[in-house]
């Protein structure tokens, strides 16, 4: 296996019996003859297989991600397992998992591993690590880019599916671009940062490292959600508008803005990229973007750089020496700014931020080269901090001016190694992003990672807008006796949940038509969460199921334990007189349980 999409490990499940140990002893006896410093951790593999065979025991239709094997950066929190950050003097001891990897783990994906990075994610190039460097999957004589470095190269060379990476500057599409892969920053906030060590809190953001969109689509699904725990989590907007035109307006920088720093192999694979956007079926003009990248320009030399500061702090003033000479360099102007700079830099952004409304008016999108160039490790070295900075003149502004994008491969440089572009819109339009990203990536034939024959799938459209999320805790549950109700409907099972802890449960009894069944009724006291399954069917189907509700049952929103709200039965609390009440049993499939035979 050179790479491993997800849709085709989970048809080998299927249909080729590979099992999840199978792929866990494969994978392992690769990860021996690779990079090492492609890892800071690796998951033992012992443990890896006790991992495997739990799923084993586990219904593959029931979980989503089942068997799919991922790894994650160095700055992610994972239960029992060092978080270094790139920094050994750092570490500590994670004592619960990253939202992101609680919700992955919970959808059946096999953890392999902590990926390598540039310390502190504070750098572009991949270099930045006491752990080693690991080599560009091209050609290990170039930068993989950074700061997510392990966990491009990881995707690029087989070792797992997909790999999450964290985007400031353009830690999640820079190592992509380098790396032959897609690399999919969201909308700030649309996936939870809790439990993950930041680099400017205020703009972080978990990025997604994949091998096509279907296949970021498919983790996407599993990672949507706003975490009440995060203070940064931003619910997702409904778009009065979710269609662009046939042929979505893209804005290119007029020839006069675009620098590729003297690397005339990336000005002509830039041209080649192009000629695929138009091919896509887009509607191309050059356009000053001077907005973007003024606002590129705030990232390191503003007050941002602060952020960095508090998330080091206090290790960077008691322990300098932990730190690497480029780190500590860029870090330390953090204690710098003036709460009077903090200001003017803010004014100045909101200036940016309205003249790039002005541009956002007349296109859906725009497409930038992802980096102007890519550089040796010796040329690194020698100049560590000034060809960082060029590396994210095309990135830098994105989390600035609150937009989402996807770095897609485009092209092939005459060196041989791989060039793309960054396809950006403002925030939530992340659907639209990696629609059309799939086009383009699908139009180029770059292939994905080392595999340069590999065919991207179809884009995976989202079910959001043609489903409907239904929560249910009684005999709908897979199972139980009306779960029939729900699949032959062709809704399909999302994962186990929990109410919040205001609601009171009753036994309704049985008749003519229904088996006894729960009533689920809001109350104002305090009670215990009950558990409960979410589904999704199919909109066109939904009323269908609803004429199959009688009263005192219907469907209202249930809040959950995690904050959210979903539709899900309810009961009408005029219909629970002189029934029984069954909260303290635990559940219906508690009650269950503990009915005499």
């Amino acid at each position: 296996m050179q790479t491993i999409s997800i849709t085709k490990l989970r048809n080998q499940y299927r249909k080729n019996g590979l099992t999840p140990s199978l792929l866990v002893n494969t994978l392992w006896s690769k990860m021996e003859s690779e990079d090492p410093a492609i890892w800071i951790h690796r998951i033992p593999e012992k443990s890896l297989q006790e991992r495997a065979a739990e799923l084993e025991s586990e219904s593959m239709e029931k979980l989503p991600l089942y068997g799919i094997p991922f790894a994650v950066k160095d700055n992610m929190d994972v239960a029992e397992c060092p978080t270094s950050a790139g920094c050994p003097d750092f570490t500590y001891l994670a004592k619960t998992h990253a939202r992101v990897v609680e919700l992955l783990l919970a959808a059946g994906a096999i953890l392999i591993g902590k990926t390598n990075m540039d310390q502190f994610a504070t750098g572009l190039v991949g270099t930045r690590s006491p752990y080693g460097v690991p080599g560009n999957s091209f050609d290990p004589d170039f930068i993989p880019g950074g700061s997510s470095s392990g966990s491009a190269v990881a995707v690029a060379k087989g070792l797992v599916s997909f790999s999450l990476g964290t985007d400031t500057a353009g830690s999640g599409r820079v190592p992509a671009s380098f790396n032959n892969l897609l690399g999919y920053k969201p909308t700030r906030g649309l996936l939870s940062n809790r439990g993950i060590v930041p680099a400017c809190k205020s703009l972080d953001c978990v990025s997604v490292f994949g091998l096509q969109i279907r296949d970021i689509e498919e983790v996407l699904f599993v990672l949507k959600e706003w975490d009440p725990q995060d203070p940064f989590s931003r619910k997702r907007k409904l778009l009065t508008s979710w269609s662009f035109p046939e042929r979505p307006r893209v804005a290119l920088l007029e020839d006069g803005q675009l620098d590729f720093f003297g690397d005339s192999m990336a000005r002509k694979a830039y041209e080649k990229s192009v000629n695929v956007l138009a091919e896509s079926g887009l509607c191309l003009d050059a356009e000053d973007l001077s907005p973007f990248l003024e606002a590129a320009e705030l990232l390191y030399s503003g007050p941002w750089v602060a952020e960095r500061h508090i998330a080091t702090s206090p290790l960077i003033t008691e322990s300098p020496q932990s730190f690497l000479p480029e780190t500590l360099k860029i870090i330390s102007e953090g204690n710098k700014p003036s709460a009077r700079d903090a200001f003017l830099a803010d004014y100045k952004l909101a200036r940016l931020r309205r003249e790039a409304d002005k541009i956002w008016e007349k296109f859906d999108f725009i497409a930038l080269p992802t980096t102007g160039t890519i550089y040796t490790q010796d040329a690194i070295s020698n100049e560590p901090i000034e060809l960082n900075s060029k590396l994210g003149r095309y990135t830098n502004f994105m989390n600035l001016l609150d937009l989402c994008g996807c770095a897609v491969p485009t092209a092939l440089r005459e060196d041989g190694l791989p060039a793309g572009i960054t396809l950006f819109a403002p925030a939530f339009r992340d659907e639209q992003v990696l629609m059309w990203s799939g086009n383009i990536h699908r139009t180029a034939k770059t292939g994905a990672g080392l595999e340069l024959d590999f065919e991207p799938e179809s884009f995976f459209k989202s079910k959001e807008k043609e489903t409907i999320d239904l929560f249910v805790c009684g005999s709908h549950m897979s199972g139980l006796s009306l779960n029939s109700q729900l699949t032959e409907l062709g809704a399909e099972f999302l994962r186990t949940t929990e109410t919040a802890p205001c609601y009171r449960m009753f036994l309704l009894p049985k008749n003519k038509s229904l088996p006894i069944r729960p009533g689920l009724v809001r109350c104002a006291e305090e009670t215990v969460s009950l558990p409960g399954e979410l589904w999704r069917i199919p909109l066109s189907n939904f009323g269908a199921f609803m004429l199959k509700i009688r009263f005192p049952l219907g469907i209202s929103q249930v809040q959950l334990k995690s904050g959210e709200k979903e539709y899900g039965f309810c009961c009408d609390s005029s219909g629970v007189e002189n029934c029984t009440e069954i909260t303290n049993s635990g559940g219906w499939r508690s009650y269950l349980e503990e009915m005499p035979p």
